[in-house]
């Protein structure tokens, strides 16, 4: 068996304990258990059945650890579909539909609904033509929605090609001479 090249100070004991209690995301807390347990020579059988991860990861967080720090076992993850509009785009978005109208920004042959407010159907067109962004899911349309202060809108089933008034009132007065 291999000796551990990998030993903490009781200072770095008590930080990991800190950063632990300080965090509330589950992930991080895992590696930085992973990390203490590890480093204070816990058998690596312990560790994998306390964290629930094998030794590769074990071993690959703490090469993080010496490399970078607390701060390196700090989840990366931002979230699939809202990691694709930064802050400021959404900022932007929220600006544009609080100004626009979808009739004002979309021509009727792409726009879905007759136009007067915003839809999940016309924000997915203008998110694609202004940032090339596309999501999968019509929820992260609705959310982004919501956070730019608006309600979801529904278009009514309208048929698109509905005849003039005075088309359909001739249409009705014949109908009624029958």
């Amino acid at each position: 068996m291999s000796k551990r090249n990998f030993e903490l100070t009781e200072q770095a004991l008590t930080e990991l304990w800190l950063a632990y209690d300080n965090t509330e995301d589950p992930k991080a807390q895992k590696r930085l258990q992973a990390v203490r347990l590890y480093g204070q020579g816990r058998p690596m059988a312990d560790i994998e059945l306390i964290v629930g991860h094998d030794k590769r990861s074990v071993l690959r967080w703490c090469a993080t650890y010496q490399d970078k720090g607390i701060a390196g076992l700090a989840s990366q993850w931002q979230g699939g579909n809202n990691a694709k509009l930064s802050a400021k785009q959404r900022q932007e978005v929220k600006e544009k539909l609080h100004n626009y109208r979808p009739d004002q920004v979309l021509s009727p042959e792409v726009r879905i609904s007759q136009g007067a407010y915003w839809t999940v159907s016309d924000l997915q067109v203008v998110v694609q033509a202004w940032y090339g962004v596309s999501w999968q899911s019509d929820t992260s349309y609705r959310t982004l929605l919501h956070e730019c202060g608006l309600s979801l809108q529904r278009p009514a089933k309208v048929y698109r090609q509905r005849p003039d008034e005075q088309t359909i009132a001739v249409f009705e007065a014949a109908l009624e001479k029958k």
